[in-house]
Protein backbone atom coordinates (compact mmCIF):
# COMPACT_ATOMS: atom_id res chain seq x y z
CA UNK A 1 0.00 0.00 0.00
CA UNK A 2 1.16 3.73 -0.23
CA UNK A 3 0.56 5.92 2.62
CA UNK A 4 -1.24 9.36 0.66
CA UNK A 5 0.65 12.51 0.71
CA UNK A 6 -0.37 15.32 3.73
CA UNK A 7 -2.01 18.02 0.85
CA UNK A 8 -3.66 15.05 -0.50
CA UNK A 9 -4.91 13.85 2.42
CA UNK A 10 -6.42 16.79 3.27
CA UNK A 11 -8.13 17.61 0.11
CA UNK A 12 -9.54 14.06 -0.21
CA UNK A 13 -11.52 14.75 3.29
CA UNK A 14 -12.66 17.89 2.17
CA UNK A 15 -13.74 16.13 -1.57
CA UNK A 16 -15.41 13.51 0.97
CA UNK A 17 -16.96 15.74 2.90
CA UNK A 18 -19.06 16.95 -0.32
CA UNK A 19 -20.04 19.71 -3.25
CA UNK A 20 -23.43 20.14 -4.53
CA UNK A 21 -23.65 18.47 -7.67
CA UNK A 22 -25.68 19.88 -10.68
CA UNK A 23 -28.67 17.66 -9.91
CA UNK A 24 -28.70 16.32 -6.26
CA UNK A 25 -30.55 13.36 -6.08
CA UNK A 26 -32.72 12.52 -3.41
CA UNK A 27 -32.38 10.96 0.31
CA UNK A 28 -33.84 8.06 -0.57
CA UNK A 29 -32.36 7.61 -4.14
CA UNK A 30 -28.82 6.87 -2.08
CA UNK A 31 -29.99 4.04 -0.04
CA UNK A 32 -29.83 0.38 -0.96
CA UNK A 33 -33.22 -1.95 -0.17
CA UNK A 34 -33.12 -3.19 2.98
CA UNK A 35 -31.96 -6.75 3.27
CA UNK A 36 -34.03 -9.28 3.36
CA UNK A 37 -32.46 -11.20 5.98
CA UNK A 38 -31.67 -9.92 9.19
CA UNK A 39 -30.64 -11.08 12.64
CA UNK A 40 -30.47 -7.74 15.86
CA UNK A 41 -27.56 -7.21 17.93
CA UNK A 42 -29.85 -8.51 20.52
CA UNK A 43 -32.13 -11.04 18.97
CA UNK A 44 -30.51 -13.87 21.50
CA UNK A 45 -30.76 -11.81 24.69
CA UNK A 46 -33.20 -12.88 27.06
CA UNK A 47 -36.30 -10.62 26.73
CA UNK A 48 -35.48 -8.90 30.00
CA UNK A 49 -32.02 -8.06 28.92
CA UNK A 50 -33.12 -6.24 25.52
CA UNK A 51 -33.39 -2.73 26.79
CA UNK A 52 -30.43 -2.89 28.86
CA UNK A 53 -26.53 -2.43 29.01
CA UNK A 54 -25.64 -5.63 27.34
CA UNK A 55 -27.82 -4.92 24.43
CA UNK A 56 -26.81 -0.81 24.17
CA UNK A 57 -23.19 -2.44 24.20
CA UNK A 58 -23.84 -4.99 21.42
CA UNK A 59 -26.15 -1.93 19.32
CA UNK A 60 -22.53 0.21 19.21
CA UNK A 61 -20.63 -3.00 18.55
CA UNK A 62 -22.55 -3.40 15.42
CA UNK A 63 -21.21 0.02 14.15
CA UNK A 64 -17.96 -1.87 12.90
CA UNK A 65 -17.54 -3.07 9.98
CA UNK A 66 -16.78 -2.55 6.26
CA UNK A 67 -19.38 0.00 4.69
CA UNK A 68 -20.12 2.07 1.47
CA UNK A 69 -20.92 5.55 2.93
CA UNK A 70 -23.33 8.18 1.93
CA UNK A 71 -23.46 11.51 3.28
CA UNK A 72 -27.31 13.95 2.33
CA UNK A 73 -27.19 17.46 3.46
CA UNK A 74 -30.32 19.47 2.72
CA UNK A 75 -31.15 22.87 3.98
CA UNK A 76 -34.67 22.95 4.82
CA UNK A 77 -35.86 25.88 6.51
CA UNK A 78 -34.29 29.68 6.41
CA UNK A 79 -34.37 31.21 9.76
CA UNK A 80 -33.38 34.26 9.30
CA UNK A 81 -33.89 37.45 7.38
CA UNK A 82 -33.67 37.44 3.96
CA UNK A 83 -31.43 34.34 4.29
CA UNK A 84 -31.34 32.11 0.68
CA UNK A 85 -31.12 28.26 1.38
CA UNK A 86 -27.77 26.87 -0.33
CA UNK A 87 -28.17 23.60 -2.42
CA UNK A 88 -27.91 20.42 -0.97
CA UNK A 89 -24.68 18.56 -0.57
CA UNK A 90 -24.23 14.87 -1.95
CA UNK A 91 -20.74 13.01 -1.45
CA UNK A 92 -19.67 9.26 -0.33
CA UNK A 93 -16.89 6.90 0.05
CA UNK A 94 -15.36 3.62 1.56
CA UNK A 95 -14.88 3.50 5.06
CA UNK A 96 -13.40 0.78 7.73
CA UNK A 97 -14.95 1.31 11.11
CA UNK A 98 -12.61 -0.97 13.49
CA UNK A 99 -12.94 -1.20 17.15
CA UNK A 100 -9.74 -0.28 18.81
CA UNK A 101 -10.93 -0.44 22.37
CA UNK A 102 -13.25 -2.39 24.62
CA UNK A 103 -13.68 -2.59 28.38
CA UNK A 104 -17.40 -2.62 29.22
CA UNK A 105 -17.82 0.90 29.84
CA UNK A 106 -16.09 2.58 27.22
CA UNK A 107 -16.29 1.56 23.54
CA UNK A 108 -13.94 3.34 20.90
CA UNK A 109 -14.43 3.13 17.32
CA UNK A 110 -12.26 4.12 14.52
CA UNK A 111 -13.29 5.39 11.02
CA UNK A 112 -10.60 5.15 8.81
CA UNK A 113 -11.38 6.08 4.90
CA UNK A 114 -9.60 3.64 2.02
CA UNK A 115 -10.71 5.09 -1.16
CA UNK A 116 -9.50 4.03 -4.50
CA UNK A 117 -9.18 6.49 -7.33
CA UNK A 118 -8.15 5.13 -10.52
CA UNK A 119 -5.10 2.85 -9.71
CA UNK A 120 -4.64 4.68 -6.88
CA UNK A 121 -5.74 3.64 -3.00
CA UNK A 122 -5.47 6.68 -0.22
CA UNK A 123 -6.07 5.45 3.12
CA UNK A 124 -7.24 8.19 5.47
CA UNK A 125 -7.57 7.85 9.14
CA UNK A 126 -10.87 9.44 9.90
CA UNK A 127 -12.96 10.48 12.47
CA UNK A 128 -13.42 9.05 15.78
CA UNK A 129 -16.50 7.92 18.07
CA UNK A 130 -16.20 7.60 21.64
CA UNK A 131 -18.69 5.78 24.06
CA UNK A 132 -18.66 6.11 28.03
CA UNK A 133 -21.85 4.67 30.10
CA UNK A 134 -23.05 6.56 32.84
CA UNK A 135 -19.98 9.65 32.19
CA UNK A 136 -19.40 11.95 35.08
CA UNK A 137 -18.32 14.64 33.03
CA UNK A 138 -18.37 15.70 28.97
CA UNK A 139 -15.86 17.94 27.18
CA UNK A 140 -18.54 20.46 25.84
CA UNK A 141 -17.88 22.42 22.64
CA UNK A 142 -18.92 26.18 23.33
CA UNK A 143 -18.33 27.96 19.75
CA UNK A 144 -14.75 29.73 18.59
CA UNK A 145 -13.02 26.85 19.64
CA UNK A 146 -13.66 26.85 22.74
CA UNK A 147 -14.45 23.37 25.12
CA UNK A 148 -15.06 22.93 28.74
CA UNK A 149 -15.48 19.91 30.65
CA UNK A 150 -18.57 19.87 32.76
CA UNK A 151 -19.92 17.37 34.94
CA UNK A 152 -22.88 15.69 34.29
CA UNK A 153 -26.15 14.99 36.71
CA UNK A 154 -26.37 11.67 38.05
CA UNK A 155 -29.75 11.52 37.21
CA UNK A 156 -29.31 12.64 33.69
CA UNK A 157 -26.03 9.99 33.57
CA UNK A 158 -28.07 7.02 34.80
CA UNK A 159 -28.72 4.39 32.49
CA UNK A 160 -27.04 6.74 29.23
CA UNK A 161 -24.23 6.49 27.20
CA UNK A 162 -22.25 9.54 26.17
CA UNK A 163 -20.84 9.75 22.00
CA UNK A 164 -17.40 12.11 22.19
CA UNK A 165 -16.87 12.76 18.43
CA UNK A 166 -13.41 13.38 17.60
CA UNK A 167 -11.02 14.57 14.53
CA UNK A 168 -9.07 13.12 12.29
CA UNK A 169 -6.19 13.72 14.40
CA UNK A 170 -7.96 13.04 17.56
CA UNK A 171 -9.17 17.23 18.24
CA UNK A 172 -12.06 16.58 20.19
CA UNK A 173 -15.29 17.98 18.25
CA UNK A 174 -18.25 17.52 20.05
CA UNK A 175 -20.04 15.43 22.52
CA UNK A 176 -23.27 14.32 23.43
CA UNK A 177 -25.29 12.21 26.10
CA UNK A 178 -28.21 10.36 25.44
CA UNK A 179 -30.06 6.96 25.91
CA UNK A 180 -30.68 3.63 23.63
CA UNK A 181 -33.78 2.51 22.76
CA UNK A 182 -34.65 -1.32 21.90
CA UNK A 183 -38.22 -1.21 20.83
CA UNK A 184 -40.22 -2.31 18.10
CA UNK A 185 -37.39 -4.12 16.33
CA UNK A 186 -35.03 -0.87 16.08
CA UNK A 187 -32.15 0.02 17.72
CA UNK A 188 -31.69 4.00 18.19
CA UNK A 189 -29.89 6.44 20.29
CA UNK A 190 -30.42 9.68 20.32
CA UNK A 191 -28.37 12.71 21.69
CA UNK A 192 -28.87 15.82 23.79
CA UNK A 193 -29.02 19.37 21.96
CA UNK A 194 -25.29 19.15 21.22
CA UNK A 195 -22.89 22.26 20.16
CA UNK A 196 -20.42 21.92 17.33
CA UNK A 197 -17.78 23.63 15.09
CA UNK A 198 -18.50 23.77 11.12
CA UNK A 199 -18.54 20.92 9.37
CA UNK A 200 -16.00 20.23 6.94
CA UNK A 201 -17.64 20.63 4.37
CA UNK A 202 -18.25 24.11 5.29
CA UNK A 203 -15.03 25.37 7.30
CA UNK A 204 -13.43 26.43 4.25
CA UNK A 205 -16.27 27.67 1.72
CA UNK A 206 -18.51 29.47 4.42
CA UNK A 207 -18.13 32.26 7.07
CA UNK A 208 -22.04 33.58 7.55
CA UNK A 209 -22.54 31.11 10.46
CA UNK A 210 -20.02 29.50 13.30
CA UNK A 211 -21.53 26.87 14.81
CA UNK A 212 -24.06 24.26 14.64
CA UNK A 213 -26.77 22.87 17.09
CA UNK A 214 -27.68 19.51 16.72
CA UNK A 215 -29.96 16.70 17.67
CA UNK A 216 -27.75 13.32 16.55
CA UNK A 217 -29.64 9.97 16.18
CA UNK A 218 -27.65 7.07 15.35
CA UNK A 219 -29.65 4.00 14.53
CA UNK A 220 -28.84 0.39 13.35
CA UNK A 221 -30.44 -1.11 9.82
CA UNK A 222 -30.86 -3.93 8.58
CA UNK A 223 -28.46 -2.63 5.64
CA UNK A 224 -26.03 -1.00 8.26
CA UNK A 225 -26.55 1.57 10.51
CA UNK A 226 -27.56 5.35 9.65
CA UNK A 227 -26.45 8.80 11.60
CA UNK A 228 -29.06 11.32 11.04
CA UNK A 229 -28.51 15.10 11.88
CA UNK A 230 -30.91 17.12 12.94
CA UNK A 231 -28.86 21.17 12.40
CA UNK A 232 -29.60 24.57 13.36
CA UNK A 233 -26.65 26.59 11.65
CA UNK A 234 -26.08 29.58 14.16
CA UNK A 235 -24.22 32.83 14.27
CA UNK A 236 -22.34 33.77 17.20
CA UNK A 237 -22.52 37.64 17.47
CA UNK A 238 -18.94 39.29 19.23
CA UNK A 239 -21.35 40.55 21.94
CA UNK A 240 -22.23 37.63 22.80
CA UNK A 241 -25.84 36.88 21.62
CA UNK A 242 -27.01 34.44 18.72
CA UNK A 243 -28.98 34.31 15.58
CA UNK A 244 -30.34 31.21 14.38
CA UNK A 245 -29.42 31.31 10.44
CA UNK A 246 -30.85 27.99 8.61
CA UNK A 247 -32.10 24.52 9.68
CA UNK A 248 -31.03 21.59 7.79
CA UNK A 249 -31.48 17.69 7.90
CA UNK A 250 -28.23 15.60 7.11
CA UNK A 251 -28.51 11.75 6.74
CA UNK A 252 -24.92 9.66 6.92
CA UNK A 253 -25.94 5.90 5.37
CA UNK A 254 -23.46 3.06 6.43
CA UNK A 255 -24.22 -0.11 4.27
CA UNK A 256 -22.29 -2.95 4.84
CA UNK A 257 -20.76 -4.06 1.87
CA UNK A 258 -18.33 -7.20 0.45
CA UNK A 259 -16.64 -5.80 -2.77
CA UNK A 260 -14.19 -3.49 -1.56
CA UNK A 261 -10.51 -4.43 -0.51
CA UNK A 262 -10.15 -2.22 3.06
CA UNK A 263 -6.37 -4.51 3.86
CA UNK A 264 -4.93 -0.89 2.58
CA UNK A 265 -6.71 0.50 5.50
CA UNK A 266 -5.99 -2.67 8.13
CA UNK A 267 -2.24 -2.45 7.25
CA UNK A 268 -2.37 1.31 7.41
CA UNK A 269 -3.62 1.47 11.17
CA UNK A 270 -1.22 -2.08 11.94
CA UNK A 271 2.11 0.25 11.03
CA UNK A 272 0.46 3.44 13.05
CA UNK A 273 -2.05 2.65 15.75
CA UNK A 274 0.99 2.91 18.02
CA UNK A 275 1.63 6.65 17.19
CA UNK A 276 -2.31 7.34 17.45
CA UNK A 277 -2.33 5.56 21.32
CA UNK A 278 0.40 8.16 21.94
CA UNK A 279 -1.93 10.79 20.23
CA UNK A 280 -5.32 10.06 22.35
CA UNK A 281 -3.55 9.68 25.29
CA UNK A 282 -1.96 13.33 25.00
CA UNK A 283 -5.03 14.81 24.45
CA UNK A 284 -6.71 13.52 26.76
CA UNK A 285 -3.52 14.54 29.57
CA UNK A 286 -4.34 17.86 27.88
CA UNK A 287 -8.04 17.99 28.93
CA UNK A 288 -7.28 16.57 32.45
CA UNK A 289 -4.76 19.62 32.81
CA UNK A 290 -6.89 22.16 31.08
CA UNK A 291 -10.91 22.06 31.95
CA UNK A 292 -11.38 24.56 29.77
CA UNK A 293 -8.85 25.79 26.49
CA UNK A 294 -9.54 27.06 22.94
CA UNK A 295 -7.97 25.64 20.14
CA UNK A 296 -6.87 28.07 17.62
CA UNK A 297 -7.67 27.71 14.38
CA UNK A 298 -10.84 25.61 15.30
CA UNK A 299 -10.75 21.73 15.10
CA UNK A 300 -10.74 21.36 11.73
CA UNK A 301 -7.70 23.52 11.65
CA UNK A 302 -5.75 22.37 8.50
CA UNK A 303 -2.65 22.87 9.63
CA UNK A 304 -2.54 21.60 13.25
CA UNK A 305 -4.19 18.08 10.97
CA UNK A 306 -1.28 18.30 8.58
CA UNK A 307 1.29 18.28 10.84
CA UNK A 308 -0.31 15.41 12.81
CA UNK A 309 -0.60 13.56 9.54
CA UNK A 310 2.82 13.98 8.58
CA UNK A 311 4.13 13.09 12.03
CA UNK A 312 1.72 9.39 11.34
CA UNK A 313 3.53 9.53 8.25
CA UNK A 314 6.80 8.80 9.52
CA UNK A 315 5.69 6.66 11.81
CA UNK A 316 3.84 4.41 9.10
CA UNK A 317 7.43 4.04 7.69
CA UNK A 318 8.77 2.70 10.61
CA UNK A 319 10.05 6.10 12.71
CA UNK A 320 9.41 6.10 16.27
CA UNK A 321 7.77 9.15 17.26
CA UNK A 322 8.37 10.86 20.72
CA UNK A 323 5.46 11.90 22.88
CA UNK A 324 7.33 15.44 22.70
CA UNK A 325 7.04 15.96 19.44
CA UNK A 326 2.94 15.31 19.89
CA UNK A 327 2.76 17.86 22.57
CA UNK A 328 4.38 20.73 20.97
CA UNK A 329 2.03 20.56 18.01
CA UNK A 330 -0.53 20.28 20.53
CA UNK A 331 0.86 23.57 22.35
CA UNK A 332 1.33 25.32 19.42
CA UNK A 333 -2.67 25.22 18.92
CA UNK A 334 -3.93 25.90 21.85
CA UNK A 335 -3.43 23.34 24.39
CA UNK A 336 -0.46 23.82 26.28
CA UNK A 337 1.33 20.37 27.86
CA UNK A 338 3.85 20.68 30.78
CA UNK A 339 6.58 17.30 30.64
CA UNK A 340 4.84 14.44 29.59
CA UNK A 341 6.30 12.30 32.70
CA UNK A 342 4.56 14.52 35.01
CA UNK A 343 1.12 13.46 36.17
CA UNK A 344 -1.80 15.82 35.94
Amino acid sequence: MRLPAIAASVVLLTACAGTPPKKPASAAATLPAAPAQYSPPCANLPPAERNGYECDRRSILAMAGEFRVRFVFDETAALAPGYQPKAPQRSGGTELVEVVRDDGDTIVLQHILVMKMGEDVHVIKHWRQDWHYQPASLLRYRGNGRFETEPVDPATAEGAWSQVVYEVDDAPRYAGIGRWRHEAGVDAWESDLTRRPLPRREFTKRSDYQALDVVNRHTLTPAGWVHEQDNTKVVLHADGSEQALAREHGVNSYTRIADHDFGPGREYWRKTQAYWADVRAEWARGFALHPSFVLSPEPNGEARIGEFFALAERAGNGETIGRADIDAVMTRYGLALSDPTATP
